[in-house]
């Protein structure tokens, strides 16, 4: 299974000044949600699209990244009309087809699934020890207009042992074949049993 690159900004980019009792009188609104963060050709981070679609140039750009390349994240930021200054990124892994692996999905804590615009997101909390672990889908029935699919999730070994925030992603335009409007049924073996999600392609 390809693995996907985690990417983690972890930073404050603009400085908030105290006024001594606790407050600061500079207090971004920032707007956190999942978005694509894509480079250029020097692997400078400089453009964020955002689930429907609407995309900023990045007032603050981040350079050191893979050259024309798209990152999936978590994005705490703050729209400046046609820009956008990144405060936060959380890398969240956008899922490859592995339906050709021949092993079960080992079970996995979910806290929740959502769609956003051609998206389905997943905030899952696996138990890690710090070990590697392996993330797809793959694809078990097509029934009618309805496609049942199944997060892929190899625990690969890595002991049970403390709750991690892991964030997903699949991306519906994968699935070339399956006509807007139709189905979507996404299963997810956890440990109190299988839970079920339903969507429509857009």
């Amino acid at each position: 299974m390809k693995k996907v690159l985690l990417l983690f900004l972890i930073a404050c980019l603009a400085s908030c000044k105290d006024d001594g009792d606790g407050t600061s009188d500079i207090y971004p609104n920032v707007v956190t949600e999942f978005a694509m963060l894509r480079t250029d050709d020097s692997g400078t981070m400089i453009e964020l699209t955002t689930d429907d679609e609407r995309t900023y140039t990045l007032s603050n750009p981040q350079s050191g990244y893979k050259e024309n390349f798209s990152y999936r994240a978590v994005c705490g930021y703050v729209p400046e009309g046609q820009t956008a200054r990144l405060y936060k990124a959380t890398g969240a892994y956008l899922l490859c087809d592995s339906t050709g692996l021949a092993y079960e999905p080992d079970p996995i804590k979910v806290t929740s699934v959502w769609q956003s615009g051609r998206y389905i997101n997943m905030q899952l909390a696996p138990l890690t020890q710090g070990g590697t672990q392996y993330w797809g889908y793959r694809v078990d029935e097509v029934s009618g207009n309805t496609t049942h699919i199944s997060l892929h999730h190899r625990q690969n070994g890595d002991p049970l042992s403390y709750t991690e925030t892991v964030y997903a992603s699949l991306k519906m335009d994968d699935f070339e074949t399956i006509p807007a409007g139709n189905n979507i049924v996404l299963h997810i073996k956890t440990f109190k049993g299988e839970q079920v999600w339903t969507f429509k392609k857009p």
